[in-house]
C-alpha cells in the first residue's frame, strides 16, 4: 500500500485504503458536482441538498474506482499473483500485485479485465439512468456512467503502466518472447503518451483554463514517472532474478547492545566502519536496528546521555532476510517497508547487513556486463 494511506478495510485477502491525496481529488469532485453539475440540471435545488448530492455523487465515483480496481486485484489473485492491496489516491486507484505476471496471456487478462468492468459499471449507470423517473438518481447515474465510459476509455491507451499499455506490453511479449524488450516499447510509448498530455495541459493553461490545463500536465507528469519506475523494475526483476542475498551481501556480523552510548556508537562503530546503521542485539540476538536516520534525531549535546536502545527501530519486531532468498524479493521487504537497509539472519545468527547501495552496484554492474 502507498505510504501515507489509511487502511480502510480487507476484502477477499486484499487491504483496501486511501491515501492522503484522495482527500483533495474527493473534495474537487465533491465541490465540482455540488457547484457546477446539479445547480445547472436541476434549477432551483437547495444548496444543502446539492450538496448532499454531490458527496453522494463522489463516493459513487471512488467505488466505481474501486472496483476497477477489484476487478484487477481479483483476477490476480485468480491466476496466481499476490494481490496485496489497493490504494485510492489523487489519480484514481493503484493495485499492489507482487512481482509480474509469468506470462502474456496472464497479464493481457489482469490488465484488460479493469476496463471491461467500467464499461460494465457504465452500462448499467446508463441503465439506471434510463428506468428510474426520479431526476436526482437520473442525474447521477448519467454522471456515472459518464465517468465509467470516460476511464475505460482513458485506460485503454496503450500506454504504459496503464491497462492498455499493459494489453499493448502482453502483445508485444507474446509476439517477441521478450518481456524486457516488450517493457522498453511498451513505457517508451507510455512517456509519449505523458508527454502529449504536458503540451495539451499547457495549451491548456496559455488559453486561460489555468485549473484544467495544470490538471492535465500534472496527469502527463504522473504517468511519465510511472512509466519510468515501471521499466526500472523490470530491468531489476530480469538482472537479478537468479541473484542471492548472500551472493551481494559483505558479512558482517558486528552488533551492539542497547546499552551502548550514541557517542560511543558514533566514534567506535560507524565512522570507522564507515557504516550508516548497525543490528542490535541482546545475548545474541538481534532486537533491532539503529540507522543514522534515527541519530540525526537526537541533539548532539544529548548523545552523551542517550542510548541504542532508547533510539533504535524495530522495537515491534526486525525484518529480516535469509541469504538464499532472492535479492529481488529483498528488494521488495525495502521498498514496501521503506528502508535502507535489512539484517540477514541465517537461522539466529546475524550474517550481515545488505543496503540498497549493495543492490545498485549489483544492479549497475549486470547491466554494464549485460549479464
Amino acid at each position: 500500500m502507498l505510504s501515507n494511506s489509511i487502511r480502510l478495510f480487507r476484502f477477499a485477502g486484499i487491504d483496501v485504503g486511501i491515501h492522503y491525496s484522495w482527500l483533495a481529488i474527493f473534495g474537487l469532485v465533491t465541490w465540482s458536482l455540488a457547484v457546477g453539475l446539479y445547480p445547472r440540471v436541476l434549477p432551483g435545488i437547495p444548496a444543502v441538498e446539492s450538496w448532499v448530492l454531490g458527496i453522494i455523487g463522489s463516493l459513487l465515483l471512488f467505488v466505481s474506482v474501486l472496483i476497477h480496481e477489484l476487478a484487477h486485484s481479483l483476477v490476480a489473485k485468480a491466476r496466481g499473483l499476490d494481490a496485496r492491496s489497493i490504494t485510492l489516491f489523487i489519480f484514481g486507484g493503484v493495485s499492489n500485485l507482487a512481482g509480474e505476471a509469468k506470462r502474456p496471456s496472464t497479464e493481457f487478462i489482469v490488465a484488460i479485465v479493469g476496463p471491461i468492468a467500467s464499461f460494465v459499471l457504465a452500462g448499467l449507470s446508463a441503465l439506471v439512468a434510463a428506468n428510474v423517473a426520479e431526476p436526482r438518481v437520473v442525474v447521477t447515474f448519467e454522471y456515472l456512467a459518464l465517468v465509467n465510459f470516460a476511464l475505460a476509455v482513458f485506460n485503454l491507451i496503450p500506454g504504459f503502466p496503464l491497462d492498455g499499455g499493459r494489453v499493448f506490453r502482453s502483445i508485444v511479449w507474446s509476439i517477441t518472447g521478450n518481456l524486457r524488450r516488450a517493457t522498453e516499447l511498451a513505457a517508451n510509448v507510455g512517456k509519449l503518451v505523458a508527454y502529449g498530455f504536458l503540451a495539451w495541459g499547457f495549451l491548456r493553461i496559455l488559453d486561460q483554463d489555468f485549473l484544467g490545463g495544470a490538471w492535465i500536465a500534472v496527469i502527463g507528469w504522473f504517468l511519465h514517472g510511472a512509466a519510468s519506475s515501471s521499466l526500472t523494475q523490470v530491468v531489476l526483476d530480469t538482472r537479478l532474478r537468479r541473484v542471492r542475498v548472500g551472493d551481494v551481501l559483505r558479512p558482517d556480523a558486528t552488533m551492539v547492545p542497547p546499552g551502548l552510548p550514541l557517542t560511543q556508537l558514533i566514534d567506535e562503530v560507524l565512522l570507522p566502519g564507515n557504516r550508516r546503521a548497525v543490528p542490535v542485539g541482546l545475548d545474541g540476538r538481534l532486537i533491532g536496528m539503529v540507522t543514522l536516520s534515527d541519530l540525526v534525531k537526537v541533539p548532539a549535546q544529548d548523545r552523551g546521555t542517550a542510548r541504542v536502545g532508547d533510539v533504535m527501530g524495530g522495537r515491534t519486531g526486525v525484518v529480516t532476510v535469509g541469504p538464499m532468498e532472492s535479492l529481488s524479493y529483498a528488494v521488495d521487504l525495502l521498498g514496501k517497508h521503506e528502508f535502507e537497509q535489512l539484517p540477514v539472519m541465517e537461522g539466529e545468527r546475524l550474517v550481515g547487513v545488505l543496503a540498497r547501495a549493495d543492490v545498485m552496484r549489483q544492479l549497475q554492474l549486470r547491466e554494464a556486463l549485460d549479464v
